[in-house]
């Protein structure tokens, strides 16, 4: 199998399909995406599987379930969940990241005691606030179980 991939780059002329021409390099080098895009990138697409994105794509689930005569915007059961209360989970765990982010900030900027202080009080709430949150969410889950 590669024998044959090998001999049809060689029949293309040698050249390596991958890299291209030195001036199409060249312009590839000048588009490269700034590291820390790439790194918040990474951390919403983590936050996204986190919050039950992918489940949301494949399945479809409803945002609201009907029970009776009003609606629930969380799922009971155990395994399943509605588009809003996966939007709550991700909004949780955003809040839990930025405060453990802004509390790594804090010690970036201990030199100035006051602005450090604001971090760590602000990083400290938001990682409650996050915390709390996905509390929230598993005991009601819990409490709807019985």
């Amino acid at each position: 199998m590669y024998r044959n991939i090998i001999l049809t780059v060689s029949e293309l002329g040698g050249r390596n399909l991958i890299q291209g021409t030195p001036k199409q390099e060249e312009a590839l080098k000048e588009h490269r995406l700034p590291p820390t895009l790439l790194a918040w990138s990474a951390v919403l697409f983590c936050l996204f599987i986190l919050s039950g994105g992918i489940y949301n794509i494949l399945e479809s689930p409803p945002p609201l379930i009907p029970y009776g005569d009003r609606y629930l915007t969380l799922d009971p059961r155990p395994g399943e969940q509605t588009v809003y209360e996966s939007v709550f989970v991700f909004l949780s765990n955003a809040a839990t990241f930025s405060g453990l982010w802004v509390s790594h900030r804090a010690a970036q900027v201990a030199h100035d005691g006051s602005r450090a202080n604001r971090y760590l009080i602000a990083g400290m709430a938001l990682t409650l606030m996050g915390v709390a949150g996905s509390y929230l969410t598993f005991e009601l889950k819990r409490a709807a179980l019985g």
